[in-house]
């Protein structure tokens, strides 16, 4: 999720050509469709089960996020579909992992004895941050290797390789942490 958080504005001011009201009020829905999606996947996970809930949220994203490659300069109402129908599906992010964590401390607690919640959190935190850090750096670098400038005239390769950045590698990404979370006992 880094990634696109990192870049959000300079593909929607950059490649869209939207201004900075309209990329706000997009980021806006993409939240708000966040928080109104929890609690279909809190009951999608408990009718399946949460990985797999997860798992199918990250396959509709990374549909949903596919159809980005196809928008171009002036398609904010085709943007705002994606922010929605993506944000829908990151409320499972944001309720999901986390219920599972709690469910492999448990797991832990049961099979060891040890209470050691503050661990798990401690390296979830750190991996989390890192991911983050480290995926809006490359993100960054790679813009800049590409030619991209920011509010300036941009070569297709420099937004090519931006959209590539924005929504390619996140769902690269995504698939993969589904493919190893689908037999998650």
């Amino acid at each position: 999720n880094g990634m696109p958080v990192t870049l959000f504005e300079f593909f929607t001011r950059d490649r869209l050509g939207m201004d900075p009201d309209t990329f706000g009020i997009m980021f806006l829905l993409y939240f708000v469709s966040a928080i109104l999606g929890v609690p279909f996947w809190l009951w999608l996970a408990r009718r399946w089960s949460k990985h797999r809930a997860w798992c199918l949220a990250m396959l509709w994203a990374s549909a949903v996020f596919a159809s980005v490659f196809a928008l171009s300069h002036g398609d904010f109402m085709a943007f705002g579909v994606v922010s929605v129908l993506t944000g829908l599906a990151f409320g499972a992010d944001l309720a999901l992992p986390p219920a599972i964590q709690a469910d492999v401390i448990e797991l832990d607690r049961k099979q060891t004895g040890a209470s050691r919640a503050g661990i798990f959190f401690a390296i979830w935190q750190v991996a989390t941050k890192a991911s983050i850090a480290l995926s809006s750096g490359i993100a960054l670098i790679a813009l800049d290797a590409a030619g991209f400038v920011t509010r300036a005239v941009n070569t297709e390769n420099a937004l090519l390789v931006l959209t590539v950045l924005y929504a390619g590698i996140p769902i690269v990404l995504k698939l993969s942490a589904v493919a190893l979370m689908w037999s998650f006992p």
